[in-house]
C-alpha cells in the first residue's frame, strides 16, 4: 500500500507471535507444496516441487496482512486492530474569528460559537499499515505515525500529521500536529480532537 507507514498498539507480543505464525505456515507450506500438488491433481511430477520457506513465509505474510487481516476468526488469531479503512465524512470546528454568520452552528449544539467546516478523512489500512489523510477546508495533511489502542473501549487512534499549509491563508503555515479520534463500533463513527 503506497505511502502507508507502520502504526503501533497496545498489544506487546501481537507482532512477534503473529510472525511466528507466518513463519510457522511458511515451513508448512514449503515443505509439502510438492506433494500436496501431487495428490490434489493426481500428477506424481508435482511431489518435487519445493518452494524455499523465504518465500512461503513471505507469501503467507502478504496474504494475510494484506488481505485476510479482518476477517473473523484470522482477526482474532493475530491481534487485528479494529477495520477504520474507508473514507470518513464529517466536520472541523474551528474558533477562527473570520467567518460568515451561517457557518456558525446554533446554540446549544456541539461546537457552539465555532465555526463549522465540512472535511473528509481517508484511511487506508492492513494488519501493520496505516496511512491517515485529512482533507480539510482550507489544506490538507497526512500521518506519518500512528497509535491504534484497542485493548480497552473504546478504541483509539492518535497519529501524527504533516500539513503543508495554504499559501493563500495567512494564518495557516506549514505545520506538524498530533490529533487523537475514537472509534464507535456500534454506530461506525470517528470522534476526536
Amino acid at each position: 500500500m503506497r505511502g502507508t507507514h507502520g502504526f503501533s498498539t497496545d498489544q506487546p507480543r501481537r507482532r512477534r507471535v503473529t510472525l511466528f505464525g507466518f513463519g510457522a505456515a511458511g515451513v508448512l507450506i514449503a515443505d509439502n507444496l510438492g506433494s500436496s500438488i501431487a495428490s490434489f491433481t493426481g500428477y506424481g511430477f508435482f511431489a518435487n516441487v519445493t518452494i524455499s520457506f523465504v518465500l512461503a513465509s513471505t507469501a503467507v505474510y502478504f496474504v494475510v496482512a494484506r488481505g485476510l487481516w479482518n476477517i473473523w476468526p484470522i482477526s482474532l488469531a493475530i491481534g487485528s486492530p479494529p477495520d477504520i479503512s474507508g473514507e470518513w465524512t464529517g466536520h472541523l470546528y474551528t474558533d477562527t474569528d473570520e467567518y460568515d454568520d451561517e457557518d456558525v452552528v446554533a446554540v446549544n449544539e456541539l461546537g457552539h460559537d465555532l465555526v463549522k467546516m465540512e472535511a473528509a478523512l481517508r484511511i487506508k489500512q492492513s494488519w501493520d499499515q496505516i496511512l491517515v489523510e485529512l482533507d480539510g477546508p482550507n489544506s490538507p495533511s497526512k500521518s506519518t505515525g500512528a497509535t491504534i489502542l484497542f485493548d480497552h473501549e473504546p478504541p483509539t487512534i492518535t497519529y501524527n500529521y504533516d500539513n503543508e499549509g495554504d499559501d493563500f491563508q495567512d494564518e495557516l503555515d506549514q505545520h506538524a500536529g498530533t490529533t487523537t479520534v475514537e472509534y464507535d463500533p456500534e454506530t461506525e463513527t470517528l470522534e476526536g480532537t
